[in-house]
């Protein structure tokens, strides 16, 4: 049997990247720089809080090679005709189609491009990023609901793609009424997407802020008339339960933001055009319009996304210690004493505002280290740091979002230091090497 992914993004990287891992003859559509390094290293990474860490040999190509019989399509919305009339010449009268996409339309817009072919919709729960080219991370969940989208899928398709999942251990269960399936994780890409790119923001800030979260309220209310509309009725039970957020996805970042942050096209239409359209006619969908106009405004054209500008201080004093702080915010741990330039700000200001804010000391002169800028350096987005240091014996008092603070001996640093702050500190400390055996200047 052979199987081709088209789109090996987060989703299609993930899935079909455990099926490559036990022996399934499958082969990967992807492109640009993650499409490069799968070429170069004939290998995908994967790391899962479930799976642990993977690497996988896999064939990758920009375009299909082969016929196939089953083709997973993982692309987003605006790329399901293109994927259609891409995989055309390559599959089978008998192929299946499986749609592993976002939002309502997908399964219908493969249907009608691909007339006689079997389509199934595969709802898809998961959370994954492919945060650097060749390598995916799995975050959160990871289950997939199947159900027959056109009338030629049979009970036996259905069970063969089951049993596909069943045996890379993913979560697989086959709906009668994928239909109102397609409705409820609609509904939730709805609520949380849009506004976690908006904003900024990861699930769980969303849903504990009462100004977003009255937002979500309404655009779920909408997306309820949408779905009805639709004649799927969504229910209650399933409505009251949907903000809540747990585990792993109180720090996730929606599809939607990630796309943003890596200057991506975010998929717009695919998640709140469903909605918009089906009420257009009746009660307007005057939030999610709205929230939809206003990601147009900012995304639709045009990206100006920057990494986040931040400033670090070192405090080093007469006993051979350094100054860190014990973080009361995610992520956790010990810290270099700083935070954000503000807007108008110089980023010295911000440097000498945030030292004393944190630990009560003051300072005027200090030299710069260098500049820090790893998209990985912290966890939560890009941020670019600017680091200082500077020479005080006077004591710390902790304050604003520093827990703790207090010197530690360079030889004796804490284990749980955060962000890259441990490499700043090894640079630190080669310059004051470099200095010592400088000796004083006459």
């Amino acid at each position: 049997m052979k199987m081709l992914c088209f789109g090996a993004g987060a989703v299609g990287s993930l899935f079909c990247g455990l099926m490559a891992n036990k022996g399934y003859d499958i082969d990967f559509i992807a492109r640009g720089e993650h499409l490069k390094k799968l070429q170069d290293n004939g290998t995908l990474s994967i790391n899962s809080y479930r799976y642990g860490d993977i690497v996988v040999p896999i064939k990758a190509f920009a375009t299909p090679q082969s016929q196939y019989d089953i083709v997973f399509i993982a692309v987003k919305s605006q790329d399901t005709a293109n994927a259609c009339s891409t995989i055309k010449s390559f599959i089978k009268p008998e192929s299946i189609i499986v749609s592993m996409q976002n939002g309502i339309d997908n399964p219908s817009i493969i249907a009608s491009l691909l007339p006689d072919h079997k389509v199934v919709a595969a709802s898809v729960f998961v959370g994954s990023s492919v945060d650097t080219p060749g390598h995916v991370t799995h975050s959160a969940d990871g289950r997939i609901i199947l159900g027959a989208f056109t009338s030629n899928v049979s009970a036996n398709d259905l069970q063969n793609i089951k049993m596909i999942f069943d045996r890379i251990d993913v979560p697989c269960v086959i709906s009668d009424d994928i239909k109102l399936v397609m409705w409820k994780k609609l509904l939730w890409n709805l609520i949380f997407n849009p506004l976690s790119a908006l904003l900024e923001a990861t699930c769980g800030k969303l849903v504990e802020n009462d100004y977003s979260r009255h937002l979500m309220q309404k655009m779920l209310e909408e997306g309820y008339l949408a779905a009805k509309r639709d004649g799927v009725e969504i229910p209650q039970d399933y409505l009251d339960k949907i903000m809540d957020v747990k585990g792993n996805l109180y720090n996730y970042k929606t599809s939607m933001l990630q796309d943003i942050q890596k200057l991506k096209i975010p998929e717009v239409d695919g998640i709140m055009l469903p909605v918009i359209n089906r009420l257009k006619d009746t009660t307007p969908a005057a939030y999610t319009e709205t929230i939809y106009n206003l990601l147009k405004y900012k995304y639709g054209k045009k990206y100006i996304y920057t990494p986040k500008l931040t400033v670090d201080m070192i405090v080093y004093n007469s006993n051979n210690e350094i100054l860190l702080i014990e973080r009361k915010n995610p992520p956790y741990g010990w810290a270099i004493p700083g935070g954000f330039v503000d807007y108008g700000e110089t980023v010295e200001n911000a440097a000498k505002r945030e030292l004393e804010e944190e630990t009560g000391i003051t300072v005027d002169k200090f030299e710069m280290l260098g500049v820090y800028s790893d998209p990985t350096r912290d966890s939560r987005f890009h941020t670019v740091s600017i680091v200082y240091y500077t020479f005080s014996d006077d004591a710390p008092k902790a304050a604003d979002d520093a827990k703790d603070a207090k010197f530690f001996n360079l030889n004796k640093l804490p284990e749980n230091i955060a962000f890259d702050h441990k490499k700043i500190i090894e640079d630190f400390k080669h310059i004051l090497k470099k200095r010592r055996s400088d000796g004083p200047k006459s």
